[in-house]
């Protein structure tokens, strides 16, 4: 595929630019996105659904002490609906990240192997996708010093990983990206290492280097593992041994209704899915100079009110966004019932993280480092 029709240069992106005498990929982006936000020479879809992302509702939700951000978001419909790893048979439509629109644009980064887009499915406007301009399957192993280059490149964003069965919604390898701290538990996280309360939530350190913690989130409503480093490949070897681990522990989802066994066909793919099934999380923070890695085990994306009909159907998927806190819902009924009951958010994290029995096993074989 060509993406050249759609990279901007930096003189196309000149008008676009706050300062124009330091230009790197942070103010790139930036301009991207006012570029294509411009009423005039910008992407309409993206227009549309900015138009329509003015109008969302949104509600915080405490869940056992734990605040969660719960919205009627549109403009996620065709990522939360989407079907892409689900199918049983091979889906023979256009790949939207080789086919893009004629106005959607982009930059080139990490020597032209990425293109940066805005995303059209708006969490926090100015969110990205950052698509391979090859199109590669949706898995991360040997590709996550990728992330971390991209942290370290754009290091005014957190950049995020959906695993192929834990909430991507294309089979082609692309992260995404958000301005730092924008997603409740971003900033949750960041209050829990600075030894801050968030509701009954504690770290729990599994295992420590020279260079390096692994924590694991303890009563958080969902599992969640944080690696933190000063080394980038102290980061890189602490998530290969998390994936070790993690690959071992996903051998036990089996037989669970309405969720695929782990290791079966990927019709998408065409694969045998062998990728642990997790979201990620990884941002650079210049002002400590430390990389921190947060990563959420999945059994599956969709809970059990999911495959539920009537008025007990929840239409919602998670992924990354909402493993950060971020609930997002496209049907008013759904967004009713759920900023009314809490318990439904309890239930939503419970069949989509990983099991008890789960984490008991992974905790305990992470701590024989």
């Amino acid at each position: 595929m060509n993406f050249s029709e759609h990279h901007l240069s930096d003189s196309e992106l000149r008008p676009f630019f706050t300062d124009k005498r330091n230009i790197d990929d942070n103010s790139r982006a930036a301009a991207l996105i006012r570029q294509q936000n411009d009423r005039v020479d910008g992407w309409p879809r993206l227009i549309r659904n900015l138009d329509t992302y003015s109008r969302i509702q949104k509600d915080v939700v405490n869940v056992q002490g734990i605040d969660i951000v719960v919205t009627l978001n549109e403009t996620r419909a065709p990522s939360i609906t989407a079907k892409t790893f689900e199918s049983k048979q091979f889906n023979s439509q256009p790949c939207i990240l080789c086919n893009l629109d004629a106005e959607q644009k982009g930059i080139l980064t990490l020597e032209n192997r990425f293109i940066v887009l805005a995303n059209p499915g708006i969490t926090i406007p100015g969110d990205l996708t950052i698509a391979s301009v090859n199109h590669d399957p949706q898995m991360i192993a040997g590709s996550f010093e990728e992330i971390v280059s991209l942290s370290k490149t754009l290091t005014d964003y957190s950049i995020f990983y959906n695993g192929a069965m834990a909430g991507a919604s294309s089979p082609h390898f692309h992260f995404q990206a958000g301005l730092k701290n924008t997603l409740i538990a971003e900033q949750q996280i960041d209050r829990l290492l600075n030894g801050s309360r968030v509701g009954n939530a504690e770290l729990i350190q599994l295992c420590e280097s020279k260079t390096g913690r692994l924590f694991f989130l303890n009563n958080y409503l969902r599992a969640a593992y944080l690696a933190v480093s000063s080394d980038y490949q102290e980061v890189s070897r602490l998530f290969r041994w998390f994936y070790m681990h993690l690959q071992q522990v996903d051998r036990l989802i089996r037989g669970n209704p309405n969720v695929p066994d782990f290791g079966a066909r990927i019709i998408s793919m065409n694969i045998n899915e062998t990728e642990p099934r997790m979201n990620l999380m990884l941002k650079y923070i210049p002002e400590t100079a430390k990389y921190l890695l947060v990563i959420f085990p999945k059994v599956f994306n969709r809970p059990a009110a999911y495959f539920k009909t009537g008025t007990e159907q929840l239409i919602v998927g998670m992924a990354i966004k909402e493993s950060l806190g971020n609930l997002i819902t496209v049907r008013e009924a759904d967004y009713e019932h759920l900023k009314t009951d809490p318990s439904l958010f309890t239930k939503i994290y419970s069949d989509t993280s990983i099991t008890p029995e789960m984490i008991e096993e992974l905790n305990k074989s992470l701590k024989m480092k």
